[in-house]
């Protein structure tokens, strides 16, 4: 008898271990760089997808990361990185979060790097200008400095369809390009259309003249192997949060 209860508790010791290694949507499976927080990289400021208001962050990724590590059972933090730290994977590789939250869009080449979650979010580029400056086009830039954030998809399109002798002018970070616009450094600022857009509707000094359907779609980033569980379960988050009305709010208080 004693050595049918012994070996019926081994068992269920056994079973237990099993259960807390492999339980759903639980830390537990994860290999997070803090237990049972999930830590996002993001190049700040954004907005309206990532900015630090009174010493809190705020934005679209921001709250859709926080619903994702809600549903995942996890507490979340933000962690300020360079844009192209990201789209390396080496931030993720050096341990300096489990994933990348950065109005981030899916690139083939960016594939090579990292691993994408399904997309959440469609947007084009845009081109804004000083309201005075008489500018309505790229093809205007003969000549002209045009900002771009560095290893962005505007700097892209920016190489790709500004005039010849147009100089293109990259920065670190996005908040610099609107500093350097103020300071007459750079003509005109070519990024994603909902960014220009916060800044026209904020500035009245400035205008959007043209918007570039690219299509582009964002993807939250991971290291490009041994996070598959942890992606899958932020994949299964957000088509969640798509047809249960989630992110339609999110994108409804942001947008409008």
């Amino acid at each position: 008898m004693k050595r049918k209860n012994a070996a019926a508790l081994i068992l269920v010791l056994a079973f237990a271990l099993i259960a807390g290694a492999c339980g759903g949507g639980t830390s537990g499976e994860y290999s997070l760089v803090t237990e049972g927080t999930l830590t996002v990289c993001s190049d700040i400021p954004y907005p309206p997808f990532e900015d630090e208001v009174g010493g809190e962050y705020v934005g679209i990724d921001v709250e859709i990361m926080d619903a994702i590590a809600g549903e995942l059972g996890l507490e979340m933090a933000f962690v300020g990185t360079g844009f192209e730290a990201i789209t390396t994977g080496n931030a993720m590789v050096a341990g300096d979060c489990d994933i990348a939250a950065s109005a981030i869009t899916i690139k083939p080449e960016r594939e090579e790097n990292v691993d994408f979650s399904e997309p959440y979010l469609e947007v084009d580029q845009s081109l804004l200008v000083p309201g005075d400056s008489g500018l309505t086009s790229l093809d205007g830039f003969a000549g002209l400095n045009l900002g771009v954030q560095s290893g962005t998809t505007g700097m892209d399109y920016a190489l790709e369809n500004a005039p010849a002798d147009a100089t293109i002018l990259d920065f670190p970070t996005g908040g610099e390009l609107f500093v350097a616009l103020a300071a007459g450094q750079i003509d005109g600022i070519l990024q994603d259309k909902p960014v220009n857009e916060l800044r026209a509707e904020a500035d009245p000094s400035v205008e959007i003249v043209q918007t570039y359907e690219t299509n582009e779609e964002y993807g939250l980033a991971v290291q490009e192997e041994g996070m598959d569980t942890l992606l899958g379960d932020v994949n299964d988050a957000i088509a969640k949060f798509k047809s249960d009305g989630t992110f339609d709010a999110i994108f409804d208080k942001w947008f409008g």
